[in-house]
């Protein structure tokens, strides 16, 4: 056998051994990735509704406590017939938010969503598991107050769900008061989440097949070209053959690390915020954080680090739907209602005006820099100004918070040189000016490199037009 061919079939090797450990490597690290976030997410959906369940249990006993706690033996009566028609008539989410009243011994006392029950002792009703509903809330309410899982008839859809419900119990009248939620909503949106896990897993696996496969025919179509040249040259071009397939390898690395950072990391992150959220609620009401809330918080911590490490693209629907200028303005309205720091946009109107890789570009910087100033500056103010002139795309984002360390900053994470590698592939230029009077990025994009986008979509068009009017 030849040098070439030997050089040759090592080549093809090499690529079906990294394409064989790549493609199962990161499947499996995808899947353990999705499995993790769905599991934090649920937990996080499920804290969110109980501490719903707490405030409109709250809000409903406030609305009844003049009547209920009315000292006159007299008005015992009428003072219970008045709590009855103001619980039959608080009804939130529609037709499925309500409240319901049982005495101590299971009898029914109000159910505004199911009148029949009213009046009957429903002291062994039963689930699909043999449990006691009633007996259970019950329990539950003279422990304190609680949660109880179960399937009920949910009113909007008539057709039993899983539903969550937090009972108390009112000692003057020996009455458990509990109100629940609907649980199918939350496993429709772990089941939308899963989904596109599996969309842009199965995406990242056909990336990887069809670079191997194109890496396996460029090697063999250059491996036939060696064979029917000299020796020396035979050698040269097996050599840049390897070159060329390590290149690709890279740049696909590349690719996949800075697109997983620039999507998928944002939604964790709001999922953090949001965890933190709810513990300073806790906090602020005097309460405890739960000790799934805690896990949830530790647990989403690792799966942001296990994402940084790992290759995926969420493309941002929102600049498909909305354009460059409209979306820049939502997540800038976002950011102010969740930070309470106000933010200034000027913009021209550019939802037609740039093509897609530079709105993603400049929408993933706006993104990134919002996400940064709401975790660290400690702004009062933001300016967003979006701008087309001499020939260049200007995009200035400046805050008066407390600056950082750009050095720092630069070597210990990936999400200002992913976006710093994003504009300088559009030949275009990203600097950041930071002081203890705040931080100002500009970046700086030629419409030279984006120009012949638009004459090659317009050549197209009128090739297009011009059939359709023959």
């Amino acid at each position: 056998m030849t040098l070439p061919l030997r050089l040759l079939y090592v080549a093809v090797l090499q690529v079906i051994l990294t394409s064989f450990i790549t493609y199962f490597l990161i499947t499996d690290e995808y899947r353990d990735l999705s499995e993790k976030n769905v599991v934090i997410l649920e937990n996080f959906l499920i804290e969110q509704k109980k501490q719903a369940l707490k405030n409109y249990t709250s809000i409903a006993l406030t609305s009844v406590n003049q009547a209920y706690d009315s000292p006159k033996k007299n008005s015992h009566q009428t003072a219970q017939e008045v709590v009855a028609d103001t619980f039959n008539g608080l009804v939130y989410n529609g037709d499925d938010g309500y409240f319901f009243i049982y005495d101590e011994l299971g009898n029914s006392i109000v159910h505004p969503k199911e009148p029949y029950r009213v009046g009957k002792n429903w002291w062994q009703l039963e689930d699909s598991n043999g449990e006691k509903i009633i007996q259970l809330l019950i329990k539950n309410a003279k422990n304190g107050g609680d949660f109880y899982r179960y399937n009920w008839l949910k009113p909007s859809e008539g057709q039993k769900v899983q539903k969550i419900s937090y009972s108390i119990y009112m000692d003057k009248w020996d009455w458990m008061l509990g109100t629940g939620v609907y649980l199918d909503d939350v496993y429709q949106q772990l089941s939308n989440l899963q989904a596109q896990m599996d969309t842009h897993i199965n995406y990242t696996k056909h990336i990887i097949l069809i670079v191997a496969m194109s890496s396996i025919f460029f090697i063999f179509l250059f491996g036939i070209m060696v064979n029917l040249s000299h020796k020396k040259k035979a050698d040269a071009k097996i050599s840049e053959l390897s070159q060329r397939v390590i290149d690709v390898q890279e740049e696909e690395s590349r690719h996949i690390s800075r697109e997983l950072h620039d999507g998928i990391t944002q939604i964790l992150i709001s999922i953090k915020y949001s965890l933190e959220a709810t513990g300073l609620y806790l906090t602020k009401n005097q309460q405890e954080k739960p000790v799934t809330l805690k896990s949830a918080q530790e647990n989403l911590a690792v799966a942001i680090q296990e994402v940084r490490r790992i290759s995926h693209h969420m493309h941002p629907q929102i600049l498909d739907e909305l354009g460059l200028s409209e979306a820049i303005e939502s997540i800038a309205s976002d950011f102010s209602k969740r930070t309470k720091v106000p933010v200034q946009v000027n913009k021209p109107a550019l939802r037609k005006l740039l093509p897609d890789f530079i709105n993603t570009t400049l929408f993933r910087i706006v993104q990134e820099a919002l996400t940064n100033i709401q975790k660290h500056a400690k702004a009062k103010s933001v300016l967003i100004a979006l701008s087309v002139e001499s020939d260049w795309l200007t995009l200035i984002i400046q805050d008066d918070g407390v600056g950082f360390d750009i050095a720092r900053t630069q070597s210990k994470g990936i999400g200002l040189r992913n976006l710093a590698e994003r504009v300088e592939h559009h030949r275009g230029k990203f600097t950041i000016k930071s002081s203890k009077m705040g931080t100002i990025i500009t970046v700086k994009i030629p419409t030279a490199s984006f120009v012949n986008h638009f004459n090659e979509s317009t050549i197209h068009s009128d090739k297009n037009d011009n059939n359709n009017e023959r």
